[in-house]
């Protein structure tokens, strides 16, 4: 049987760690990978849906004003053809007011960065319009648009969300065993 005493020590220390926790990722250098829910809507490629995987590291993050952090790496297939950051021209950062990721900018030419090469498009830009806006130009150069959205939570918030839960989950179980 855990005392009552125990049992608020027990839960104090959950809920010290989940804060710990919540704070030495954004004191420490924390590699966030984050997605995006991409689709083309206008153009040749309208209808065309794809994820991008792209990360960051926070370390230089202080939370006030605009800030412009670089990508450690940004990610998607567009009709079978892959993008890497290895493959950007322009652009390539996250950007941050307040401490909040607004936007996420990367311009691709497969011409300069491949050339001869089988890309489905001339050029594909996101962010450069503002937040949510890519841009592309297909093989025939004609223009199109398409949005994008951020679809994941930084990982601090699952980690001090499910520490919380561990706390709670510990409460209630000391209370069923006091009560027995």
């Amino acid at each position: 049987m855990i005392l009552p005493s125990a049992r608020v020590k027990l839960f104090f220390l959950a809920i010290s760690a989940s804060l710990l926790l919540a704070f030495a990722n954004t004191a420490q250098a924390t590699p966030i990978t984050s997605f995006l829910d991409a689709s083309l809507t206008t153009g040749s490629l309208s209808g065309t849906n794809f994820v991008v995987s792209f990360s960051y590291d926070n370390a230089s993050l202080t939370g006030t004003g605009q800030e412009f952090i670089g990508l450690l790496s940004f990610d998607f297939t567009l009709l079978g053809t892959h993008f890497t950051s290895a493959d950007i021209y322009q652009g390539g950062q996250a950007i941050f007011q307040d401490g909040t990721l607004e936007n996420v900018t990367a311009a691709f030419d497969p011409g300069l960065t491949n050339p001869g090469g089988n890309a489905p498009v001339n050029s594909i830009a996101f962010g450069f319009g503002g937040p949510g806006v890519i841009g592309y130009r297909d093989l025939n150069l004609a223009f199109g648009a398409g949005t994008y959205s951020v679809v994941s939570p930084e990982p601090s918030t699952f980690v001090s969300l499910l520490l919380g839960l561990a706390a709670l989950v510990v409460v209630k179980r000391s209370r069923r065993f006091a009560a027995s």
